[in-house]
């Protein structure tokens, strides 16, 4: 006999809750109730070119890549990128050394990277576990190309590690670097003593003296170890295709690239050569390599970057832009729900609407709830637990403890949104007080009057401008030139970074409707911004902004 939930209410008790908001956190949940997203398949399709899934924080990143893990537990490897020993190389002299003379060390970041994976490739396929299966791995190498020529500088680069397939990342990492450091101190010796001996060494050198150093220096790092490891990667890929019947995929996989892995004076560098090199792989067609990505890291490495060679466009065939619909969020809420009450309450299956079963007005609870979050899992799960926590001892979540949970959740949306984007957009929180206090929907010219903007530029500059900060360089702009030149393009540069984070939707003409990154185009440019552009407020951070509520309309 069916036990039916609302004539035998079940009171909802202080640990309720549909999982962590972190999906590394969230074993009890993210396995059982796992939807399968579309992203899934693409990203674990050994034929498919996608192998960056960007999103925002909290999107299904982690999800995605612990699932494949999951899977394909034989099969594939998850890297750690806090054992890397990447400090090893922020911390190294020699680097310091080079990059004091303005070196550019992306071809030996790329080398750096390519090496470990190669290596990571051939100990995950062979099983290579020891010295003794290192050696017999490339003895299978060396007897399978004995007599192809072309394979020859290739087999001598893998023979100064034949006894080494097995070595750990952070091992491969620092002897790479050793090689790299032992060339450059043999080369430019007394320089490099120079540079440990006196602070601000290579301020003091002569536009000559460093143009010579350069040079020099650029004749160690250069691309031949790149080159190199190309060959290697084709000798891979010609081994593994002659041996028909093996016909497993493998999978590295790359997580937590946001975090601090490596010092700040390199990681961007870093993030930046691994999205350069890894195009490579697609030569291995049984291995498929997956990075998780955030956007406003990706955007941080946009900005960083120095290289007019480095465009975002020339890898938009790799990149995988997670994105959730209505229906996919509310399946995941009530796949958590289900799961809670038949683990805490009852073993009947409960739903979504037998918790949550009076309209916010006109809005189903449901649709009320997705309508305050940038449609991603983790807002999701969020706002259902804020709801839980104030509706313990109730049998039921009602619209009036919606409302008191939505401000809780808007405050910690709005902090969790400005320190989700402060390495790309330090400026942000200043930012945010020109949406506070005021209507939901206005337009840029409500932005663009002179003492208001005096004021908003006097805060950005006595916080400190950082250079790559768009909106630090629209005020320095501002600062410079004066409102009468730089006022609208101070005001086109707000509109759209905050567009840019899921602050704000837009509508640029009255024939559209308004349009939001997370769901629509992630980027809107600048110059499609004119003082008639109106703008929305996204409903997420309402309560946190004091914006007043204006009566329901449509967003045509």
């Amino acid at each position: 006999m069916t036990r039916d939930i609302r004539a035998n209410p079940v009171v909802i008790r202080p640990d309720t809750s549909i999982g962590n908001n972190s999906a590394e956190a969230d074993d009890e949940f993210l396995f059982e109730c796992f939807v399968d997203h579309p992203a899934l398949d693409v990203t674990r399709d050994v034929t498919n070119s996608k192998m960056f899934v960007l999103a925002r924080t909290g999107g299904g990143k982690t999800a995605i890549i612990r699932k494949i893990n999951q899977q394909f537990a034989d099969t594939s490897s998850v890297i750690d990128l806090s054992g890397l020993s990447m400090d090893y190389v922020a911390n190294s002299n020699i680097i310091r050394f080079l990059q004091s003379i303005n070196i550019d060390l992306d071809l030996f970041f790329q080398a750096l990277w390519k090496h470990v994976l190669c290596l990571e490739f051939i100990r995950l396929r062979y099983e290579v576990k020891n010295d003794e299966n290192s050696r017999q791995v490339f003895g299978w190498f060396r007897d399978f190309f004995r007599s192809d020529g072309r394979r020859q500088s290739a087999l001598k680069y893998l023979s100064e590690w034949e006894g080494k397939f097995f070595i750990t990342m952070d091992e491969n990492i620092k002897e790479i670097t050793a090689k790299l450091e032992s060339k450059v101190s043999t080369e430019l010796s007394a320089e490099v003593e120079k540079f440990n001996a006196r602070a601000g060494y290579s301020r003091t050198l002569s536009s000559e003296k460093k143009s010579e150093l350069v040079a020099r220096a650029k004749r160690i790092v250069n691309a031949e170890q790149l080159a190199e490891l190309n060959k290697v990667l084709d000798l891979l890929s010609t081994y593994d295709s002659d041996d028909g019947k093996y016909k497993k995929s493998f999978y590295i996989l790359i997580d937590k690239l946001d975090e601090k892995w490596v010092d700040e004076t390199i990681r961007f560098d870093l993030i930046r050569a691994l999205i350069e090199c890894l195009r490579s792989f697609n030569k291995l067609s049984r291995l498929k390599i997956v990075v998780a990505i955030r956007e406003d890291v990706l955007e941080r490495v946009v900005q960083d970057n120095r290289d007019i060679g480095f465009q975002r466009e020339k890898y938009d065939d790799y990149f995988l832009r997670v994105v959730w619909t209505n229906s996919q969020l509310k399946e995941l809420v009530q796949r958590r729900i289900n799961k809670l009450y038949k683990k805490k309450y009852t073993s009947e299956n409960v739903t979504f609407d037998d918790i949550f079963r009076n309209k916010i007005g006109n809005k189903e609870p449901m649709d009320y709830i997705i309508e305050r979050t940038l449609k991603r899992p983790r807002d999701v799960i969020s706002f259902v637990n804020e709801c839980f926590q104030k509706a313990q001892g109730k049998t039921e979540v009602s619209p009036k403890i919606i409302k008191e949970a939505e401000s809780q959740y808007s405050r910690i949306r709005m902090q969790a949104l400005i320190s989700e984007w402060q390495s790309a957009f330090p400026s942000l929180s200043t930012a945010f007080k020109l949406l506070a206090n005021r209507r939901g929907r206005f337009t840029s010219r409500d932005i663009s009057d002179k003492a208001f903007l005096d004021e908003f530029a006097l805060n950005i500059d006595q916080r400190g401008i950082t250079e790559s900060d768009p909106i630090g360089a629209g005020v320095n702009r501002y600062i410079r030139d004066g409102a009468e030149v730089a006022s609208l393009p101070l005001v086109r540069t707000l509109v759209s970074e905050l567009y840019r984070i899921g602050a704000i939707g837009v509508k640029t003409s009255s024939g559209e409707r308004y349009i939001y990154s997370f769901q629509d185009v992630p980027v809107i440019s600048p110059d499609s911004i004119d003082l008639d552009t109106k703008i929305h407020i996204h409903p997420m951070l309402h309560r946190a902004l004091n914006v007043q509520d204006e009566p329901q309309r449509s967003n045509a």
